[in-house]
């Protein structure tokens, strides 16, 4: 599968994760749905330890950045719960859907990459769709 079979499998996968979230907190404490959920993560960990889909060398830098985003995507799960206990999914999952504008604010800030006029008004875009989506 290439690039685009994985990414649309991806927002199929996070489209039900977002509706199955809110399922879930309607029933349960968020810090319940919180635990299964890492449950759900160690069932994948164990299927990429029996696969062979690990591998344990790199760059100390890779490393450090991948357990921050392990921490951040964490502490994110907890936050995104905890907003749709309280909240409607229909407001808090487009609204947290906006978090690729964060990481192209940081990919062009740090990493230097490109943010070209057409990134731009895609970022537009993308603020003004969050905002229709919320109300």
């Amino acid at each position: 599968m290439n690039w685009l079979g994985f990414s649309l499998l991806a927002l199929g996968l996070w489209g039900a994760w977002g509706f199955l979230s809110k399922a879930a907190t309607r029933d349960l404490p968020s810090q319940t749905v919180y635990l299964l959920a890492i449950c759900g993560h160690v069932l994948v960990i164990g299927y990429l330890w029996l696969s062979g889909g690990f591998i344990f060398s790199g760059h100390p830098w890779g490393i450090a950045a991948a357990l921050a985003a392990g921490v951040c995507m964490a502490f994110g799960l907890l936050c995104f719960l905890k907003a749709l206990t309280v909240g409607e999914a229909s407001v808090v999952v487009p609204l947290t859907a906006l978090y690729p504008l964060v990481t192209v604010v940081l990919s062009w800030a740090v990493l230097r990459e490109n943010l070209t006029p057409r990134h731009l008004a895609g970022i537009a875009l993308a603020l003004v769709a969050g905002w229709l989506l919320s109300k």
